[in-house]
């Protein structure tokens, strides 16, 4: 076959045909193909895909799924995988996976925790082939981190309890209280009840929504109205803030049950409308003025602190409140805020009907006391 060396021979390609046709080879003498001289070049066809965000607590365990999609026949079967956590600029700050094998085509799941602190952060997949070659496309996804939730309080061990006992009280009870992970419980938390005084928590807000400074006498009468419930520094301030700054504030803190009757001492409301406005109350006020009405609604002079501070001080809550009764206690509602460490609270407990002066004081407190049992 020498002539298959015939370069310039107008024969030279029918013979090549001629020779392939017969499995002759026009190369010089064989010799094994190595591995690494069969190695293809250029990226691997596979693209890494994490298939959805995730949202994750601090200290909870995160599900991120993934897949490795083969895009040709060429890049095998499976790939060795790298997942890692980057901040938004780039840097690597996790390693969640490292070298794991897995099948192409098929979606799977990394569980764990990431430990991270709280914010915004980026999960990058990648992975090579059999050859070691990288994939054309790495997954990108966003990873959010929220903080850590606090301990449940109350528990729903607690809630059952407390709302059963309140449930066989006499007269009228309504209970409200929004749990430290922002869920409301209650027992006819929609029943409208007249206020009394606890109206004047809603007074101070609208005030001091409406004013960038307040005089030192109009601060002395807003600490009267507050501490000790004067019902003559409430009409200065009412003459000021009117129904209209209430009904103003009741529409802002989405109270679905407030109702104006009268003056102020006889306006409707709901426990489910005072226990979230208690909980919520630093949105609504300005921030110059946050720090002067949480003194005021936590230094209510000691003959007033019945009911909700006294079954909550005993266990260590700081109380933010407003009471209000009528009559020999006939009437006794209360609204608060309570606070320990991370946890925060919006409770209010309403009584109407009762048959003695200390009736409804005790019916406040035990209901108290029976939410922050453990």
């Amino acid at each position: 076959m020498r002539h298959l060396a015939l370069r310039g021979s107008p024969l030279a390609p029918f013979l090549v045909f001629v020779a392939v046709a017969c499995g002759l080879s026009a190369a010089a003498p064989s010799a094994a193909v190595s591995p690494a001289a069969a190695k293809p070049v250029g990226g691997a066809d596979l693209a890494a895909h994490i298939l959805r965000p995730v949202l994750v607590r601090s200290a909870a365990s995160a599900r991120v799924a993934y897949r490795i999609d083969r895009l040709d026949e060429t890049a095998g079967d499976v790939a060795t995988v790298d997942l890692v956590v980057a901040t938004l600029g780039g840097d690597t700050v996790r390693r969640l996976l490292k070298g794991a094998l897995v099948p192409t085509g098929v979606a799977r799941r990394w569980t764990g925790r990431v430990r991270l602190p709280p914010g915004q952060y980026r999960l990058v997949l990648t992975g090579r082939d059999g050859y070691g070659r990288a994939v054309r496309r790495p997954g990108l996804a966003r990873l959010r981190v929220l903080p850590s939730l606090p301990p449940l309080v109350p528990t729903a061990a607690s809630v059952r309890k407390a709302l059963a006992w309140a449930a066989r009280r006499e007269g009228r009870v309504a209970v409200a209280v929004v749990d430290s992970r922002g869920h409301l419980h209650g027992l006819h938390a929609t029943a409208g009840f007249t206020s009394a005084s606890v109206v004047k928590s809603m007074l101070l807000v609208a005030f001091l929504r409406s004013h960038a400074t307040i005089p030192a006498g109009m601060r002395a009468t807003l600490a009267a109205m507050i501490r000790r419930s004067d019902n003559a520094a409430t009409a200065v301030v009412y003459s000021r803030v009117g129904r209209s700054g209430l009904m103003r504030l009741a529409r802002r803190a989405g109270m679905r049950g407030f109702r104006p009757y009268g003056g102020w001492i006889t306006t409707r409301i709901t426990a489910a409308d005072l226990a979230r406005f208690f909980l919520d109350m630093e949105r609504y006020i300005p921030k110059r003025h946050r720090q002067f009405a949480n003194r005021l609604l936590a230094g209510i002079v000691p003959s007033q602190r019945w009911g909700i501070p006294a079954a909550a001080a005993p266990r260590g809550y700081r109380t933010y409140f407003k009471g209000g009764w009528l009559g020999a206690f006939i009437l006794a509602n209360q609204a608060a805020r309570l606070e320990r460490g991370k946890v925060r609270l919006g409770l209010a407990v309403f009584t109407d009907g009762n048959p003695s002066s200390g009736y409804g004081l005790e019916t406040i407190r035990g209901t108290t006391a029976r939410l922050l049992s453990r």
